[in-house]
């Protein structure tokens, strides 16, 4: 499974969409257009991680941070915190939840011809899981770093340095702080929604205790998560926009592409003239015996 994996990642004559410098504005944009075409996959590759985080999320804010509904809303500024931190949760875990998604994305990324198996995905999402474990969960709120998951999923970077190659940690570090700026906007994505589902749902849905708990527990966090759903995909696109701005990546891309293209190219040429050689020897042998 790995050399197929490897063989495939390294077809890079098929790309989904074009590796090229883009502006913030372009990133987001190309963001929607990404998952308005891959949404069937992408949302059940989020879903695979995000549903059962959600899950757990919900039983720990019911637990431990808000108690029982009677005690919800009490003091607005301490309500206010608690939904910060909330956030703060989900922030930390978006790259974790959404490492799936971001293998599919790396192999779409250059196989859209192709039909892609699940369980390639997953397969191959497995094999870097421990390294997804110990930088995206166990360790991930001591971390100032981004792309992660995108630098062990899809640079297949070691856990340690090796045969001349970077770490993962390592690669991390070569990324720049700046990178993280453009997160600004998701939480005040999620500052708004906050505001706009906390006025509505007492007026469209239902009030009470039960919708004070359940808007807190459940509702809030699903709508953080179908927020981050989108800052996945956007993340994996920076990625992309970081390493064509930085390191050239596009150029790079073009040379294989190039490389690719001659390689076939000559196959072929060889090919013609074996098939050539063949039919000389085969017309030859036909004048020897006198047929036509």
């Amino acid at each position: 499974m790995k050399n197929v994996d490897e063989k495939r990642e390294n077809d890079w004559t098929r790309q989904a969409i074009v590796v090229r410098k883009r502006s913030t504005t372009e990133t987001r944009d190309l963001a929607f257009l990404v998952i308005g075409r891959e949404f069937k996959n992408l949302s059940f590759y989020f879903a695979l991680l995000a549903v059962p985080v959600w899950a757990l999320d919900a039983l720990f804010f019911a637990l431990f941070l808000f108690g029982a509904p009677s005690e919800i809303g009490e003091e607005s500024g301490v309500l206010f915190w608690q939904n910060s931190f909330v956030y703060w949760i989900i922030a930390l875990e978006t790259a974790f939840v959404g490492s799936l998604a971001t293998r599919y994305l790396g192999v779409w990324l250059f196989e859209s011809e192709r039909k892609i198996e699940r369980r390639e995905i997953v397969a191959s999402w497995l094999e870097s899981l421990p390294q997804l474990l110990y930088f995206l969960v166990l360790t991930r709120p001591l971390r100032r770093g981004t792309f992660y998951a995108e630098t062990i999923l899809l640079e297949r970077t070691p856990f340690r340095k090796k045969s001349g190659r970077y770490s993962t940690a390592e690669r991390v570090r070569s990324f720049r702080r700046g990178v993280l700026e453009p997160n600004l906007w998701p939480a005040t994505a999620a500052l708004s929604g906050y505001f706009l589902l906390d006025s509505l749902g007492p007026t469209l849905i239902a009030t009470g205790d039960a919708w004070t708990a359940a808007f807190h527990w459940a509702i809030f966090p699903a709508f953080l998560f179908g927020l981050r759903f989108y800052v996945v995909v956007l993340d994996f696109l920076r990625y992309i926009n970081y390493r064509v701005a930085t390191e050239g990546w596009d150029l790079d891309l073009a040379f294989k592409v190039e490389s690719a293209k001659l390689a076939v190219d000559s196959e072929r040429r060889r090919d013609g003239d074996k098939g050539a050689f063949a039919l000389t020897l085969t017309l030859g042998e036909e004048n020897e015996n006198g047929e036509i």
